[in-house]
């Protein structure tokens, strides 16, 4: 009996190890996943504005993400998201930058940096999926 009762917990133990969560493990998000519409704030170097973000499908695995607020609308060409973020930089007709974007359940978060003449302007977006 004691053998039986020792097999059940074992059992038990190994079946609780293999549903535990790996906190570890990378998010996995689908293009389907980033594709949306979102609302919230941006704060560009101190400014913060309400934004309205569209993220749609572009081909197999890219999107397309616009965000519009009261003075302006960025477009940002397909970019393909690893799992759950978006990370891009380079330099175009002198304007060094660095794009961060991520998706967390219905949480869309973009940092832009930009360096034009030696001065950088950094602007932080955060917003819900509606």
């Amino acid at each position: 009996m004691n053998l039986l009762k020792l097999s059940l917990f074992s059992l038990l133990v190994v079946a609780f190890a293999a549903c535990k969560k790996d906190k570890d493990s990378t998010p996995t998000c689908t293009q389907a996943d980033w594709v949306g519409t979102y609302e919230g704030s941006i704060v560009c170097d101190g400014t913060t504005e309400t934004v309205t973000v569209t993220i749609v499908a572009s081909g197999a695995d890219a999107i397309v993400i616009e965000y519009e607020t009261a003075t302006s609308t960025t477009t940002y060409d397909p970019l393909t998201p690893t799992n759950c973020t978006i990370t891009e930089s380079g330099t175009d007709s002198g304007i060094t930058y660095a794009v961060d974007a991520s998706l967390d359940k219905d949480k869309f978060t973009i940092k832009e940096t930009y360096t034009v003449a030696g001065a950088t302007s950094i602007c932080d977006l955060t917003a819900t999926r509606k």
